[in-house]
């Protein structure tokens, strides 16, 4: 049975050891602990549910798949990407990993990408290697949901297992929304996570705090 080694550079590229810093943020999700909004795993995961599916994870499914397009031109994309963003530190954020992505790309597969925002920097690198739209969508999304996951651990008592049964528990999501996002370009972009981009935006003042959003 052939193994496709592009799953492997995915792998890389979405492990916790690549260096884009993605541990140093929380996606608002401090704040939103320190409100009161999230204080349960039950109240955790429908956090989640709903920054997945209406909010940010939905929209870099389609910056993903729009930046694997033949012909995509990064710079207009990332100017829209940048347009879209809700709040100051949701952009940072952003542009950050896309940045430190691409640095760490560049250097090991001798490629020179414009340092964009991360789901489009992942898209375009991920259209270079010709990985498969739904591994790399799917990935990404399994892997944006670990990371917060593992920035509530450190916000608030979470256990181990509790939060990767929690993982397991939004993987059936992650698939549905890699599968719905076949069929969704920019023009469908959208957001429905208002509490979310209001936890981004408080996030900015708060102190003291761990993370940078």
């Amino acid at each position: 049975m052939p193994i496709d080694g592009n799953l492997l550079i995915l792998s890389q590229w979405l492990s916790p050891a690549f260096p884009i810093g993605a541990f140093t943020y929380s996606h608002g999700l401090e704040a939103a602990i320190e409100a009161g909004w999230v204080h349960d795993a039950v109240s955790l995961q429908n956090w989640l549910e709903d920054v997945l599916e209406q909010g940010t994870g939905r929209a870099d499914a389609i910056w993903i798949r729009a930046a694997m397009q033949d012909g995509a031109d990064l710079d207009d994309l990332n100017a829209l990407a940048r347009a879209y963003a809700p709040a100051a530190e949701r952009l940072r954020e952003a542009e950050k990993q896309g940045a430190a992505f691409v640095k760490t790309v560049n250097a090991v597969w001798f490629t020179s990408f414009p340092a964009v925002q991360l789901p489009v920097a992942v898209g375009a690198a991920a259209a270079r290697q010709r990985m498969d739209g739904d591994a790399v969508v799917s990935l990404y999304l399994n892997a944006f949901v670990g990371n917060l996951v593992s920035a509530a651990q450190r916000l608030m008592r979470l256990g181990q297992t509790e939060a990767q049964q929690m993982v397991t528990a939004l993987t059936p999501l992650c698939l549905r929304l890699t599968l719905v996002s076949r069929n969704e370009g920019v023009e469908e972009l959208w957001s429905n996570a208002f509490l979310s981009d209001i936890a981004a935006m408080k996030h900015e003042t708060q102190q003291p705090r761990l993370f940078q959003s």
